[in-house]
């Protein structure tokens, strides 16, 4: 094809990441330099101080200083060439800093009118946003003790530029070996290579974020009114009024008056500082209608029994099974509501089936929440050592015991949901109360066991989400209120024992045992796995999730079947032989259900069997 003559007023890339044409290795586009948005100071993707303190090769400046930009390291380069080390810059009292700069900023600037920077007078912010305009190419410094900001800037050094385009690189020593001036040359440093990719031997992890606004902790104390910061309050009253004015982040929390005056850094020095409000956010009140309110809060549960390494392990048994319980309950509930997986557009919001739908997804998402603990009460007890458990509670303790049934979604039954996800008053007492006791052992001072630390964090994630539990089920009694039973409710049976209804229930129970062997298996290897087993469990989980809807469509329940293998030793489980034999049992009625000829069981069927024999190919490999 010949070559098109290029149109007037075409704009061509210049950067790295519009540029490529191919997957480039490395951070992603979206995290490299060129495509930041440069809210640098302190940043919202990168501070790019953190940088630019490398820009000159050899050296490492720090440009986050009132008094001017401070030299911290030697690292080579020119720099070591001329004699500079570190000894040259922890001399006490004669630091050194940057004087001045020199190098083209603009692509139209000759290499004979590089502009010269003084740094007398600038603050390290300052210094550095000339640092940033520096092209790449030969660039010239001078550093000298003493504060930059107070320095004599360029006043003793003449024609930096000159030096610059002549290489004259020169370190100035006293009697006494100290520096009293450097002037050096080289190059600005290059922070991508030829792919785009930040050099890894240079900036270690973490590097460039250092200093950005994170944790939070830090906009909510430095940023006042008008940013995202300005829910929280500047000045508050007190909850008696008393007290009309006080500063909110007062590190005294007794009530006092806020000082009436402008004087920013005095009325700093009474208020939390970072460390402070990292640790200590909590103490900090609710305020409403401008009134501090202590009172707000959940009402802390009495303190328990302390239990036991053993205790413990039992409990998180007991609670793993409790979790596959109710999620079975939670799941068949949800496939008891008539309500569609998709809500047609246009349905009227107020409507039955739009209301019934809200419900049946509040339900499913806390019957996903059960799943994901089922994993982290496992992920504890690898933590401790502990084979996995998937077995299922036959009985749930709340009030009195509770036998785990596949139920339809009642009053009465959401009801109990309901009463089963309330925070419990009493320690130990209740599925929540059990994980609150188990969190109160963990962060006892010393722990009673050196995996406290990342036990404690899974039981308070454990305990975090019941609580949202709670407020889903509250909210499906809200949006179920207006009806009556018979118009939400589906009468899910066995079925008619047709061959349809037959294999479809066989490959629910499949699909659920497949599941089972997929989590004992990935539980059981926990990293070595390498998120595969979890990848496939989801596979798996939506084609359960896809069955169960169309069985409950044509007013049939799932039965939920507990393979008789689940009860075996962890070895044939962890060789995949439970899953092997299931997965070949899927296949076998994925065959079965084809030539039935009903439609929409054999779209579900073709679109899951190839999935299903990738999940055998892999277990076989």
């Amino acid at each position: 094809m010949p070559d098109l003559p290029t149109p007037a007023g075409k704009i061509f890339p210049r950067n790295l990441t519009a540029r490529a044409d191919h997957v480039v290795h490395g951070n992603p586009a979206n995290t490299r330099p060129e495509s930041g948005v440069d809210n640098c100071f302190p940043g919202l993707e990168f501070d790019q101080r953190n940088m630019d303190k490398r820009f000159f090769p050899g050296l490492m400046v720090d440009f986050h200083r009132q008094e001017g930009a401070r030299v911290i390291a030697v690292t080579g380069g020119v720099a070591a060439a001329q004699g500079l080390t570190d000894a040259d810059l922890t001399v006490p009292g004669q630091p050194l800093y940057l004087r001045g700069l020199c190098g083209r900023t603009t692509v139209d600037q000759p290499e004979t009118a590089a502009p010269a920077v003084d740094a007398r007078g600038k603050d390290g912010l300052d210094v550095w946003r000339h640092v940033h305009d520096l092209l790449p190419g030969r660039i010239a410094i001078v550093l000298g003790p003493g504060r930059g900001s107070d320095s004599p800037g360029l006043g003793s050094v003449g024609d930096l530029n000159q030096i610059r385009t002549a290489d004259g690189s020169f370190v100035d020593r006293g009697p006494n070996g100290r520096v009293r001036l450097a002037v050096l040359v080289t190059d600005r440093a290059r922070f991508l290579d030829e792919e785009g990719v930040i050099d890894p031997e240079v900036y270690e992890p973490g590097d460039l974020t250092r200093s950005m606004c994170a944790p939070w902790q830090y906009d909510f104390r430095d940023c006042m009114c008008f940013y995202w910061a300005a829910s929280k309050p500047d000045v508050s009253s007190s909850s008696d009024g008393a007290v009309p004015q006080m500063n909110f982040l007062r590190a005294d929390r007794t009530p006092a008056a806020d000082r009436d005056d402008d004087v920013d850094d005095a009325r700093r020095s009474l208020e939390m500082d970072y460390p402070d409000v990292i640790a200590d956010w909590n103490v900090l009140p609710v305020v409403l209608n401008d009134r501090e309110d202590d009172s707000i809060g959940n009402p802390v549960p009495p303190a328990g029994a302390e239990l036991s390494r053993a205790q413990v392990i039992e409990q998180l048994k007991k609670l793993a099974a409790v979790e596959h319980a109710l999620c079975m309950e939670y799941l068949f509930a949800h496939y008891s509501l008539k309500a569609p997986r998709v809500l047609p557009s246009g349905t009227a919001p107020e409507s039955l089936l739009a209301k019934t739908h809200a419900a049946a997804n509040e339900v499913f998402q806390v019957a996903v929440d059960e799943m994901r603990h089922l994993r982290w009460v496992n992920e504890a007890l690898g933590t401790l050592g502990e084979a996995p458990v998937v077995d299922r509670a036959a009985t749930i303790e709340r009030d009195g015991p509770h036998t785990v049934e596949r139920r339809l979604m009642t009053a009465a039954q959401l009801d109990w949901f309901i009463n089963v996800e309330a925070p419990s008053q009493v320690s130990g007492t209740g599925v929540d109360g059990m994980y609150v006791q188990l969190h109160q052992t963990l962060i006892k001072e010393p722990p009673p066991f050196p995996e406290a630390d990342r036990l404690a964090h899974l039981v308070k994630l454990i305990i975090d989400e019941g609580a949202d539990h709670f407020k889903r089920f509250t909210a499906v009694k809200f949006h179920l209120s207006p009806f009556t039973e018979s118009q939400y409710l589906r009468d899910l049976g066995a079925g008619d024992g047709s061959p349809l209804q037959t294999q479809l229930l066989d490959l629910s129970d499949q699909y659920y045992a497949i599941l089972l062997g997929l989590l004992r298996s990935s539980f059981a290897l926990g990293d070595r796995a390498g998120g595969v087993l979890i990848g496939q469990s989801r596979t798996v989980m939506e084609f359960l999730h896809q069955t169960n809807h169309l069985l409950a469509s044509r007013g049939v329940g799932p039965r939920f079947t507990l393979p008789a293998e689940l009860g075996a030793a962890a070895g044939p489980l962890a060789d995949g032989q439970l899953t092997r034999q299931a997965a070949l049992a899927a296949i076998r009625a994925h065959e079965a259900i084809r030539p039935l000829g009903d439609p929409a069981a054999r779209a579900l069927v073709n679109a899951q069997q190839p999935q299903t024999e990738a999940l055998l190919a892999l277990l076989d490999a």
